[in-house]
């Protein structure tokens, strides 16, 4: 079963060196974008907005005959591919690991090195930098941005690959991020970029585009893992915090996930309205950034147990879609 496959390739990649897939990880991206097809320069430029979904439909059926075909030749081999899958897009290893790494540089009196540590790491995934100047500004960079990879290198990665059989829904989950990372770093390479639309001004502009756009499918796709992981936080620390905190966030964040889901995870560790970086007038007096850190990296480990536990139950109990290993 599914479950299975999951709990052998989360058992793996804790022991898998640094970086172990990252090189696939670059060639793969390459190979993708030699998928893209201009359908603007072949005379469609109406459809322009449809062409991101060329190379998700192309990895999803090749994945799912992939797998069928390794399932009706040997099941082991079926589910070795789903172990193998799981473990490109699995990463919660880096995230502790890089956790744990600012952690003892602060411990260490190191702001400096802290300081680098979390800057590379916020250019490696997105190409975002950042001037932080105090400890409570790496401290809430670095908290907001782990709630984000969590969400988007774990915790939606298993929930697609359970409820959906096989790791076709992984696969797809997969490819919509890299459609949404790939056309950021287009309109990033534009000489003269112009002001990007947000989802909200897509949606107004014309629902049925917004629609079919790889950002609005992304959110879609994370709207009840991020609302699933927001109540498992909520369970872990304070429920009704939780619950207000979601509420607040959600009234200026209509097509955002990471928004809600990040103030909870700042009420939960401490860090309040998650404001501090921008002056030193909080509402609640900040905890240490090393305590904070701590909290954080424990409070997302206890998440992915949880998660995995009630996978393990609702396995057991036969509640999950009917699927090979």
């Amino acid at each position: 079963m599914s479950y299975l496959a999951l709990l052998i390739a989360a058992v793996i990649e804790t022991l898998l060196p640094e970086g172990a897939f990252d090189g696939t990880r670059r060639s793969l991206a390459r190979f993708n974008q030699e998928l893209e097809i201009d359908l603007a320069a072949l005379g469609a430029p109406s459809f322009a907005h449809l062409q991101w979904w060329i190379p998700v439909l192309l990895w999803l059926l090749g994945a799912y005959f992939l797998h069928q075909l390794l399932w009706s030749t040997w099941p082991a081999l079926g589910g070795a591919f789903s172990v193998l899958v799981l473990l490109y897009g699995l990463r919660f290893r880096q995230l502790n690991d890089v956790l744990t790494n600012i952690q003892l540089y602060l411990n260490q009196g190191d702001f400096y090195r802290a300081r680098e540590r979390v800057s590379l790491w916020l250019k490696e995934y997105d190409g975002s930098e950042v001037h932080i100047h105090r400890p409570e500004e790496l401290v809430y960079h670095t908290v907001a941005h782990g709630v984000e990879r969590a969400l988007r290198q774990y915790f939606a990665l298993v929930f697609w690959f359970l409820m959906v059989p096989g790791p076709s829904g992984l696969v797809f989950y997969l490819m919509v991020h890299w459609s949404v990372v790939r056309e950021r770093e287009m309109w990033e390479s534009q000489a003269f970029p112009h002001e990007r639309a947000t989802m909200s001004e897509d949606w107004q502009e014309s629902k049925a585009r917004a629609l079919c756009s790889a950002r609005f499918v992304l959110f879609a796709l994370e709207w009840l893992p991020a609302r699933l992981l927001a109540l498992t936080i909520g369970l872990l620390s304070q429920l009704d915090d939780a619950a207000l905190a979601w509420r607040q966030a959600k009234i200026n964040s209509r097509f955002s996930n990471r928004a809600p889901l990040t103030a909870v995870c700042f009420g939960a560790v401490g860090l309040g309205s998650g404001q501090g970086h921008a002056n030193d007038t909080n509402d609640e007096p900040m905890e240490l950034p090393v305590q904070v850190l701590q909290s954080f990296r424990q409070l997302m480990f206890k998440c992915a147990m949880l998660w995995l536990l009630v996978g393990l139950v609702l396995a057991l109990l036969g509640w999950m879609p009917a699927a090979p290993l």
